[in-house]
């Protein structure tokens, strides 16, 4: 039989054990929040140095992304084996290779004897590639876009990631481009989905609410640009109401981050329910 001595010392050590334990579990539970970008490398050439783009430093880009480890990116103004950023250069597989992660590259419009389109990184293995062209209303001054899409498994779910850049000239040719975007998002609706780009356009534009009903803002949204003292929201992170059924959104930030881009890469957190 246990002298009384003994259990008294012996509660104590159980005490321990057992608040060991909790914190054990506590900790387990603790997730690693998973990280988007959304970030328009301006074609990698630094505004500071070359507005002309004829000087390009993808390092520069390689490494803010590097530094902010996020799982998936977007990217906007990509070039593809164009005269002013090297012939050799397919900049989205090129960032891939610097930050370890898969690259799909959607092409726009033709540029400086290549192509200029979106792309997306990925740490996830990207289960579906897809992309879209996104033309302006006939005799229109605007600009083709384009859109790219992946799908990737996060936390035991299929997600559509999506990356996108809209025209800049006016109302007319964004909505002309957003009304061909909610037509393709459609298309995946069973999917949680987090779209991400450089929109052009304001929170308050009568165009961006188009988006309403299919799309939700993860937070209030934040001034990308310029990168140097920046005055205008063009960069955007949303999601769809089943990303929210299955993920919780833990916070939202710009990077400070001037010489790399005319952007400030945008990111978002998220950890699975």
């Amino acid at each position: 039989m246990m002298k009384k001595n003994q259990a008294k010392l012996l509660l104590p050590l159980l005490a321990i054990l057992v608040i060991l334990g909790c914190a054990t579990k506590r900790e387990a539970k603790t997730e690693k929040p998973i990280k988007v970008m959304a970030y328009n490398i301006h074609i990698a050439s630094p505004p500071s140095i070359k507005p002309d783009f004829s000087f390009t430093d993808l390092d520069a880009v390689a490494d803010v992304i590097n530094r902010e480890k996020p799982d998936l990116v977007s990217l906007q103004e990509v070039d593809k084996y164009t005269a002013r950023s090297g012939k050799q250069s397919h900049q989205a597989n090129d960032l891939g290779a610097k930050t370890g992660m898969y690259a799909h590259f959607a092409d726009a419009v033709d540029r400086s004897e290549g192509v200029q389109g979106v792309a997306i990184l990925s740490k996830y293995p990207i289960k579906k590639a897809d992309q879209y062209k996104l033309p302006v209303p006939q005799g229109s001054k605007g600009e083709t876009r384009s859109i790219a899409l992946v799908i990737v498994e996060i936390a035991g779910k299929d997600v559509l990631f999506c990356s996108t850049h809209i025209d800049h000239m006016s109302d007319e040719t964004r909505q002309f481009q957003v009304n061909q975007i909610l037509t393709i998002l459609a298309k995946y609706k069973g999917y949680p989905i987090i779209f991400s780009g450089d929109l052009n356009m304001q929170p308050n534009s009568p165009v961006f609410k188009s988006f309403d009903g299919v799309l939700n803002p993860s937070t209030n949204q934040l001034l990308t640009f310029p990168s140097v003292k920046p005055k205008l929201i063009l960069d955007y992170i949303l999601f769809n109401n089943q990303f929210n059924d299955a993920f919780t959104f833990k916070r939202y930030y710009t990077v400070d981050e001037k010489y790399a881009s005319d952007h400030l890469p945008l990111v978002a957190e998220f950890v699975a329910k």
